[in-house]
């Protein structure tokens, strides 16, 4: 027996004993590991499901108090600003849809206030809108006493107890029991209340929203732990079901009905968990698992003791199959493992078997080999002697081969120091190339910043058209208030000099020269007001100094110093900002970005026969300041928006534009105000410039 075949009998014996081993501690321990890999899958799959309900909750309740603290600002502008009712109905509106329109999971809700709390001619005042279709709709039918909200269980909820005012948060939060709605959409739902408070922590009325639990219980029907697994969602507080994906007609029953639910629904077992506990019960053919979330809601599942034996048998099995596979394989590598690593050993053999010596003028002298024993190297020596007498030649061979190659080096080493002044030449040659181009990027540095400042020239000559175009119109009221005067001052004189006027002509004439003046007062009045404005926005523009200014009251010069611009065209521009903002910076820069945005949009968003609306926003929230410029026009498509900042880029080929007026905005926000501005559109879907900046404690007010 060779050593080859000494190794592999060796290597079998061994992986005989590992793999019984093996068998041995999968039959004894395995499968109570199984069982525990099992139970973590089951809790794992509870946990995701559990975090997604505590976001949900949380994502409702914060949109409840913020829907609270609109409610409460709309209480404010109403008493303490006193705004109109139809002010404040317009606003319940327009902010109603606007809390709404990003927020999937709500299917509606409303403000709901304290009788006579806006007005004494308002008993009931609830703003109330819900999505139908997808769609979102705006309605005061709740708003009735028919209705009479003030009675109804969600209402009263917070009433009974007192308002939730003795809870440890600040703002009381209130859920109802799940329940199904009979007002349209007929899904089950839950309702979350926000208790609305004045400044004097006193109820002012209540804000809701109402959330759906279809998407959720139809991802409890969703989730299979096992073949004949069957998933569950109970409210605790309640005890109703919510979800049951074997019954999916128990939704909304009471969950003490069900055999499953007896032993999970004792007051002893609910105790011992806490919230995000993983829990195991058993009973004589089934397993319950279950977990309690945050916000009340137990999710579980109810398993056949036969399932989770079913699947570790099966695990058990192709863990045996798959053993016995791996063993096989192990063996026939080692065959080829062996086959390979002794191919290796025999060259070796070959080598230390072989003689070469130098003699003293460094000639290899090859001595035959001599080996005496008989094994399976003695064919190899006697091939090797063999070899060695064609060796002797091939030596000879490459003496002379070496001579020549010699003399081949030398003129490699000709060759490269011809090939290095070559080289030298050719880097003169490309610095005094790169010299000339370096010194004509300068120059085009230097032409695109002076064609920069011809659009900023070009943009303020617009803004100086416009308002001499605005200007003309009270200065050509003014001349002709002048003519009337001066035609019934000589009129009184000729009368007068006459001594043929009566006192009815008389007080006529006064009347005209006392109406002719208010004219005259009043459009010279507004034609300084336009100049001043003006001359503020241009001084800003000229100088681009540092100043605090209100940023919303200046927005209003520009948009009256474009204001012919707009004239010109079918459109119209609405501005709207919740609250005064002082800024230190150069007020001329919002100037340039105003009017360059509001100009891109006139020339590219809107067709001629179609009436559009610009609309420009200023916000402010933790010391950021957002600016935003939207259109309802074209749009473009994503190539396009995604080079709209770049230089010379223009899709407006007939008018010679330059494709500067975006890249100046870019410029003007990133450089000079510190910020960032992004671009949102699509075809069909309008335009939005978002500019965001940022704002130190000392540079707002």
């Amino acid at each position: 027996m060779n050593i080859k075949t000494r190794i592999l009998v060796f290597v079998i014996l061994f992986e005989v004993l590992a793999y019984s081993t093996l068998q041995l501690f999968n039959t004894l321990i395995y499968k109570q590991a199984l069982h525990e890999f099992k139970q973590n899958e089951i809790q794992a799959i509870f946990n995701s499901t559990i975090s997604r309900i505590n976001h949900l909750t949380e994502q409702m309740q914060g949109h409840a108090i913020d829907l609270a603290l609109s409610g409460e600002h709309l209480y404010f502008l109403r008493h303490q600003q006193s705004t109109t009712m139809s002010e404040i109905k317009d606003l319940a509106q327009r902010m109603l849809q606007h809390k709404f329109t990003s927020f999937e999971q709500a299917m509606g809700g409303g403000l709901w206030y304290q009788p006579q709390m806006l007005s004494e001619e308002y008993r009931y005042f609830g703003p109330y809108i819900y999505k139908e279709n997808q769609q979102l709709h705006f309605t005061w039918d709740l708003n009735t006493a028919a209705y009479d909200y003030f009675t109804q269980d969600w209402y009263q909820l917070a009433v009974k107890q007192d308002w939730g005012l003795n809870q440890a948060s600040y703002r009381p939060i209130f859920w109802t029991p799940p329940y199904r709605d009979d007002a349209g959409s007929f899904s089950l739902m839950m309702t979350v209340d926000a208790v609305m408070l004045d400044d004097n922590r006193t109820p002012i009325g209540m804000a809701t929203v109402d959330w759906s639990l279809q998407e959720l219980s139809d991802f409890l029907v969703s989730v299979k732990v096992s073949e004949h697994g069957r998933s569950f969602l109970l409210h605790q507080a309640s005890q109703l079901i919510i979800g049951f994906s074997e019954e999916p007609e128990t939704v909304t029953r009471f969950a003490r009905d069900n055999p499953w639910a007896k032993t999970l629904l004792t007051e002893r077992q609910l105790n011992k968990a806490n919230s995000n506990e993983f829990v195991q019960l058993s009973t004589d053919d089934e397993h319950i698992f279950y977990q309690l979330s945050d916000s009340g809601f137990i999710v579980g599942a109810v398993l056949p003791k036969a399932d989770l034996s079913k699947q570790v048998d099966k695990v058990s099995y192709l863990t045996f199959i798959t053993g016995s596979a791996i063993g096989l394989g192990f063996i026939f590598l080692m065959i080829f493992i062996l086959k390979a690593l002794f191919s290796p050993f025999d060259q070796v053999l070959t080598i230390i078997k072989s003689s070469i010596r130098y003699g003293k003028n460094k000639q290899v002298n090859l001595l035959p080999v001599k080996y005496a024993k008989r094994n399976e190297f003695t064919p190899i020596i006697t091939a090797l002697n063999d070899v060695y007498l064609q060796v002797k030649n091939y030596v000879s061979e490459i003496e002379d081969a070496n001579t020549k190659l010699m003399a081949s080096q030398q003129q490699v080493k000709q060759l490269n120091a011809v090939l290095e002044r070559k080289v030298a030449l050719r880097t003169a040659e490309l610095e005094s190339k790169t010299k000339e181009a370096t010194q004509s990027l300068e120059q085009l540095k230097r032409t695109q910043q002076q064609l920069i400042e011809n659009e900023k020239h070009a943009s303020l000559g617009r803004l100086v058209a416009g308002v001499a175009h605005q200007i003309n119109t009270p200065l050509g009221i003014c001349v002709t208030a002048a003519s009337v005067l001066e035609s019934t001052s000589k009129t009184i004189h000729e009368k007068a000099a006459a001594g043929n006027m009566s006192r009815e002509e008389f007080n006529q004439a006064y009347d005209h020269i006392i109406q002719s003046t208010e004219l005259l007062s009043e459009n010279l009045h507004r034609a300084t007001n336009l100049i001043n404005n003006f001359k503020q926005v241009a001084v800003d523009n000229d100088t681009q100094e540092n100043r605090w200014f209100d940023l919303c009251q200046y927005i209003d010069n520009i948009l009256l110093s474009i204001h012919s611009r707009i004239a010109q065209t079918p459109h119209k521009i609405n501005y709207n900002y919740q609250q005064e903002v002082k800024f230190f910076a150069a007020p001329g820069v919002f100037s340039q970005i105003i009017v360059q945005l509001v100009e891109n949009a006139l020339l590219y968003a809107f067709d001629d026969t179609v009436t559009g609306e610009i609309s420009i926003s200023v916000s402010k929230h933790n010391n950021i300041l957002q600016l935003t410029v939207s259109d309802n026009g074209k749009g473009m498509p994503d190539d396009i928006r995604k080079q709209v900042f770049e230089p010379f880029f223009s899709t407006n080929n007939t008018q010679l534009s330059l494709g500067l007026g975006l890249h100046i905005v870019y410029n003007l926000v990133t450089h000079k105000l510190g910020g960032e501005i992004e671009c949102q559109s699509q075809l069909g879907t309008g335009t939005t410039f978002i500019i965001t900046i940022p704002m130190d404690e000392n540079e707002s007010r």
